[in-house]
């Protein structure tokens, strides 16, 4: 019996640890996607009026936005598509972005990489 707990304990204990290793994994080649993401800043006012689309994503997350450009501001963002597991607060940002006139709002905390994803639909989606 007692060598039963031990042979089941090292199971466990293995698990966990190959878990955190993917773990450690995933949000290493997370990173590495949002910082080759172009930050490059968008100057909004010399944006024509119009609407634009945008996407962007990384391995676990992915945006497609519509934003609405109207007298050289950001008057309407929508996000078309969101996949995020459990990012969705980085929506948040958006009400900050039009009232700021401003990509470059804080990241929502919790919501790291869902926010740089969103951050970067939006720049895309100006860029066109």
């Amino acid at each position: 019996m007692k060598r039963f707990v031990k042979i089941l304990l090292g199971a466990a204990v293995s698990l966990a640890l190959l878990i955190g290793i993917v773990c450690v994994i995933v949000m290493i080649r997370m990173s590495r996607q949002v910082d080759r993401f172009d930050k490059t800043p968008v100057d909004i006012s010399m944006v024509a009026d119009g609407v634009y689309e945008g996407h962007s994503e990384t391995d676990l997350v992915k945006a497609h936005v519509r934003i609405t450009v109207s007298d050289g501001k950001i008057s309407d963002i929508e996000i078309i598509r969101h996949e995020c597991g459990k990012g969705r607060p980085a929506e948040n940002m958006i009400p900050q972005m039009i009232d700021q006139n401003n990509i470059e709002v804080d990241a929502v905390t919790g919501a790291t990489f869902s926010s740089a994803v969103i951050k970067d639909a939006v720049r895309n989606a100006l860029r066109e």
